[in-house]
């Protein structure tokens, strides 16, 4: 019992390092919020010609941080090598998009040399995503 209670700081210690920073989630959303911010008021402004820029603009920022917030809950899902690779270059600044591709070609790759299995990649991609949806269709 004794040599248990002295392997829990490094327990402890270890599970701090698998998380992701509070500043890295911080990050990741403002990041997102902006490089997806000018796309969704592009949108708003052409399906909602009615509404003024102020109204497409307070819509727009609710509906991007709501966004990046959900996103982030999806992929913290994944398993650590692949969230990390999903969230840090973000939450660094590094563009959305790129990055995606970036976590794809990894997995794609990681599927193809059987380091990861086919199946587990599907579940473990749908689970994320299923992960945002419920998120999006759940917070108001």
């Amino acid at each position: 019992m004794k040599k248990l209670l002295l392997l829990l700081p490094f327990i402890f210690a270890g599970q701090q390092a698998l998380a992701l920073s509070a500043e890295d989630e911080t990050n990741y959303k403002q990041h997102y919020a902006e490089q997806v911010k000018p796309l969704v008021v592009k949108k708003l402004s052409a399906e909602r010609p009615e509404m003024t820029a102020q109204a497409v603009k307070a819509e727009a920022d609710f509906f991007v941080l709501k966004m990046a917030g959900c996103q982030l809950e999806g992929l913290s899902n994944l398993p650590d090598t692949y969230r990390d690779k999903a969230i840090l270059p973000v939450a660094n600044g590094e563009d959305v998009e790129a990055t995606t591709r970036a976590l794809n070609t990894q997995i794609k790759q990681d599927v193809d040399s059987g380091k990861l299995n086919k199946d587990k990649a599907m579940t473990m991609l749908q689970g994320a995503q299923q992960a945002v949806q419920v998120c999006l269709n759940s917070r108001s």
